[in-house]
C-alpha cells in the first residue's frame, strides 16, 4: 500500500465553545460572555499579550475564574490537560462581575521567548456557583453556569504545518465494518485544521473519491503540530476485494487556523 502527502490552502480561524446548563432550584437565571475565544500570541514582546473582554447581560452579579491549561492529543484525538499556570500570567484570574458589567482580563505568555515550534494550550473561562443573594424571588428557577473551553496558540514567526500519512493498514472497526486505518502526522510545527478535506483511494484502475459526509470525524479535526492522529475509512464493496498492497491513497485539504 502506498500514501502519499496531501496539498494544503488557506483558511480562518479555529474555535471551540462549550456552555453548559447547571440546574437547580431557588437560583435565579445568570451567564456572561467572553471575547476573544481563541488567540494567538507571539513568544516574546507586545503580541505576547492578549486581553479578554469578559461581560454579563445579566441583572445579577457573577463570579468568574480564568485558568489556562496545556494541551496535548493522543492518537485517537482524546486531550491530556493540565494547569499552565507558570507559563502565564493572567490578572486579575478571578472576577466578580456587577450587573450589565464589563471586565477586562490580561493574559500574557511568560514561558519560552524562542520555542522551537507552536505550544498549543486550553483557555478555560468558567462561572462559579456563587450566589449573591440578588433579586431573590420565590419558587425555583434555573441557573446557567457558562464555560467557555477556548484555544491559545504560542506561535512562533517561522511556524508552519506540515500534514502527511505515514502509515496505513487495512482492518476492520468496533463494528466489523472493513475499511482503512489512517495515521496522519503532522509533521510541521503549527497545528492545522483539516479543512475540505477530500481523500482518494485507487486500486487496479478503479478510483473512490471520499468527501463531505463520507469524511464525517476526519474532515475538520485538528491536527496539534507533532501530533499523529488515527481514523478508519470504510472501504466501498468495489474495493474489499482488492490485494491491500494495490491501494493508493492521496488526500489533499484546505489548511485552517
Amino acid at each position: 500500500m502506498r500514501f502519499f502527502r496531501g496539498n494544503s490552502g488557506k483558511g480562518g480561524k479555529q474555535w471551540f465553545v462549550a456552555v453548559i446548563l447547571w440546574m437547580t432550584a431557588q437560583l435565579p437565571l445568570s451567564a456572561f460572555n467572553l471575547e476573544p475565544i481563541t488567540a494567538d500570541l507571539e513568544p516574546s514582546g507586545p503580541k505576547s499579550v492578549v486581553t479578554l473582554r469578559l461581560s454579563n447581560p445579566s441583572t445579577e452579579s457573577i463570579a468568574i475564574r480564568i485558568r489556562i491549561l496545556t494541551r496535548t492529543e493522543d492518537r485517537e484525538g482524546r486531550e491530556v490537560n493540565s494547569p499552565a499556570d507558570e507559563l502565564f500570567t493572567v490578572y486579575p484570574s478571578r472576577v466578580v462581575i456587577g450587573p450589565r458589567g464589563i471586565q477586562l482580563v490580561r493574559v500574557q505568555w511568560k514561558g519560552d521567548a524562542h520555542p522551537s515550534q507552536e505550544l498549543a494550550f486550553r483557555l478555560l473561562v468558567e462561572q462559579l456557583p456563587v450566589d449573591f443573594g440578588e433579586n431573590k424571588r420565590g419558587g425555583g428557577s434555573i441557573r446557567i453556569l457558562t464555560r467557555y473551553i477556548g484555544s491559545l496558540y504560542v506561535l512562533p514567526s517561522h511556524a508552519k504545518a506540515e500534514v502527511r500519512i505515514i502509515q496505513t493498514s487495512v482492518g476492520t472497526d468496533k463494528e466489523g465494518k472493513k475499511g482503512i486505518f489512517l495515521v496522519f502526522q503532522n509533521q510541521g510545527t503549527a497545528h492545522t485544521i483539516l479543512g475540505d478535506l477530500t481523500i482518494e483511494v485507487t486500486a487496479i484502475g478503479r478510483k473512490v473519491v471520499f468527501e463531505g459526509d463520507s469524511l464525517r470525524g476526519i474532515s475538520g479535526e485538528n491536527l496539534l503540530a507533532g501530533s499523529k492522529r488515527t481514523f478508519f475509512l470504510p472501504l466501498p464493496p468495489e474495493l474489499q476485494d482488492v490485494d491491500p498492497s494495490a491501494l493508493e491513497v492521496n488526500f489533499q485539504y484546505e489548511a485552517v487556523r
